[in-house]
């Protein structure tokens, strides 16, 4: 009887619902224990592979190096999934083992065993023996599952799923929109005006088509930022609706001469490669606003679409009538989304202008309270007479116009800042009542829901921001932010998607490396911060997550470097921000000054499923403080009205 020890990657694979299935026909589960050996057993030789023996419906295997099992375990799966006659588990540790004979025994098999009776249908679970060795494997990504106590196994195991570096982007690539008929982008409008400064009135003539089209219900259209991104695109028609998941598209231009204007329009439906409809419309500065109907009007009598009474009406309605106070209002919302500090004051003084020449507008004053609002929260927390400006503003908006969607949009902003989750809610709903598809109500909603650990209502508004949106990485963060709550696994092709889309973005950076955090990819994550590092030195949430990496690497003199002054006063401005600091102080085992910051971090962030899954927060779970934060947090959450 010969008998080896040595080292060895041990595959155990198992058909999902073979049991039922013999029970149903066992000529049929014959079958298909026959066409699973045909599948594993030329995919187990093609990588070296050493096929032990059959249990029942498993089948082990053995390998003599760790790539090969996890290419061999790849292989088989999508081999399987080609076939689509069953699914199967795999499980894959790297354990010393003894061979005899024909037969392999030892721990290593017992763990491979049960890590596979483990695994989700249609996946390969891995120890992390085996994640160890393959990390730098280009083809193969891993992402943590949890840590098991596995039957008859002392010590608990940390799991983790193998993909195929292609089956990641299948993840990513498969977060697309199904297109829908009735559905639209409007590129921006080429300036054909010699004076690129004019960029602004071809920019805002894009806004308010885009605007007047979102009011039918009928019509999906695609919001400002998708939109934007394709400015002076050449790519093609149906390259274009295929990557916004729409049907039609709309293109054209505008020349301004002094206060002559020039307007061209053409309606493509992209799918067909078929023009519907074309036209040129001459006139002067004045006449700006019935142009904008008319293009308007015209696509939806080429779609074919009735209106209501009240969809006419707010196609036709033109809040500022004044053409140079409407040209404040172009400018200001230019300046806006450039988004700098420079920008945002000549945003204010422009909407002020504005306002001197006609007097109190409802559109004037909601834009000026949306500027003020957003400059608090994204530039300046620690000048608070921004928000009680914004507030101002807001009332006048509402004195002016019960129905004002900017209003409720900085109303709830207002709200979330003052840390009134349920009001901020209400606001945001109030918005959407008038204008379904605002994409910053539809924003605002979501991330309250988030917070308030509304997560299937999250996720609706999540989809919704990703169909009208699908360009802008935020709507897929939003989207996947939802998995924060439940299985939060599920959150990462939608950070990675969005990494994708924009992978020189601070934001994006940090929200990946975040995401890799709290699963527990802890190797990823520090790739991430080391780009993050570099793109955006001394941003607040640079240096917090720099904090957070060298506390999970056990580095806690370092980490603390980055616990300064500055990260104090943000945490205290900031609620967000202080939940973020919470897990840094929690990661290196400083207990009560994470509890702190938890404890002021929840007037506004209670999503308890989250905060009892969050891996950052191990240190600190079984504290009774914690304990009982999370007991509040499951009293507010279920209290929450929907």
């Amino acid at each position: 009887m010969s008998q080896s020890r040595q080292l060895a990657a041990i595959m155990f694979t198992d058909i999902v619902g073979y049991t039922a299935l013999m029970g149903q026909s066992e000529n049929s589960a014959f079958d298909i224990l026959r066409k699973n050996r045909l599948l594993q057993k030329p995919v187990i030789d093609k990588f070296n592979g050493r096929w032990i023996k059959e249990l029942g419906d498993g089948v082990m295997a053995s390998f003599n190096t760790v790539s090969d099992a996890v290419n061999a375990a790849l292989q088989i799966q999508m081999d399987c999934n080609t076939a689509n006659e069953f699914q199967l588990r795999i499980g894959i540790h790297l354990g010393e083992v003894v061979f005899e004979d024909n037969d392999v025994f030892g721990d290593g098999v017992n763990i491979a065993s049960r890590i596979q009776s483990i695994a989700k249908p249609g996946s390969i679970y891995i120890s992390e023996s085996v994640r160890h060795n393959v990390l730098n494997k280009k083809m193969v990504q891993t992402r943590f599952i949890g840590e098991e106590t596995l039957k008859n196994v002392k010590d608990p195991v940390r799991i983790y799923e193998a993909l195929a570096i292609g089956q990641v982007f299948e993840a990513i690539e498969s977060i697309a929109i199904e297109r829908r008929p009735n559905s639209i982008a409007v590129l921006p409008f080429a300036n054909m005006s010699s004076d690129p400064e004019q960029e602004y009135f071809s920019d805002g003539l894009t806004d308010e088509i885009i605007t007047d089209l979102s009011n039918v219900k009928l019509l999906l259209v695609i919001s400002r930022s998708s939109s934007m991104t394709l400015k002076g695109t050449q790519k093609k028609m149906k390259d274009i609706a295929a990557e916004m998941s729409v049907q039609y598209v709309l293109e054209g231009s505008v020349r301004k001469a002094g206060n002559n204007l020039r307007i061209t329009a053409q309606l493509i439906d992209a799918v067909n490669d078929v023009q519907l409809w074309a036209e040129k419309y001459s006139g002067t500065l004045e006449d700006v606003f019935e142009m904008q109907e008319q293009v308007s009007r015209s696509i939806v009598d080429a779609l074919k679409l009735k209106l209501t009474p009240e969809e006419v009406d707010m196609i036709a309605e033109r809040p500022i009538a004044n053409i140079h106070a409407y040209d404040c209002y172009l400018k200001a919302r230019h300046e806006i989304f450039r988004g700098t500090k420079d920008s945002f004051q000549k945003a204010f003084k422009l909407l002020q202008n504005g306002l001197d020449l006609i007097g109190p507008n409802d559109l004037l004053f909601g834009l000026l309270g949306f500027g003020y609002t957003f400059y608090y929260r994204f530039l300046d927390k620690s000048d608070s007479s921004y928000l009680i400006k914004a507030k101002e503003c807001a009332v006048k908006a509402f004195e002016l116009n019960p129905r004002s969607v900017l209003g409720h949009v900085v109303e709830g902003w207002l709200h979330w800042a003052q840390g009134n989750i349920q009001e901020s809610a209400n606001s945001m709903r109030q918005a959407l009542e008038i204008e379904p598809s605002n994409y910053d109500a539809l924003f605002g909603l979501a991330e309250v829901y988030l917070y308030a650990g509304q997560s299937e209502d999250s996720y609706d508004l999540g989809q919704k921001l990703s169909e009208i949106d699908p360009l802008n990485p935020m709507s897929h963060i939003m989207h996947g932010s939802f998995f924060m709550d439940t299985n939060i696994m599920d959150c990462l092709p939608y950070f990675e998607k969005a990494y994708q889309m924009d992978p020189l973005s601070p934001l994006t950076q940090w929200m990946l490396a975040s995401g890799y955090f709290w699963c527990g990819m802890n190797e990823e994550g520090y790739r991430i911060v080391d780009i993050l590092e570099q793109s955006a030195q001394g941003w607040s949430f640079t240096n917090q997550i720099l904090f957070l990496k060298y506390g999970l690497q056990g580095n806690e003199e370092k980490a603390l470097q980055y616990a300064t002054k500055e990260l104090e006063d943000q945490a205290r401005d900031d609620r967000h921000f202080a939940f973020h600091l919470a897990e840094c102080y929690a990661a290196i085992g400083e207990k009560d000054k994470a509890l702190d910051l938890l404890e002021y971090s929840m007037v506004l962030f209670f999503p308890y499923r989250f905060l009892s899954s969050d891996l950052l927060f191990a240190n600190i779970r079984n504290e009774k403080r914690f304990q009982d934060l999370m007991a509040d947090a499951k009293e507010r959450v279920e209290a929450f009205e929907i």
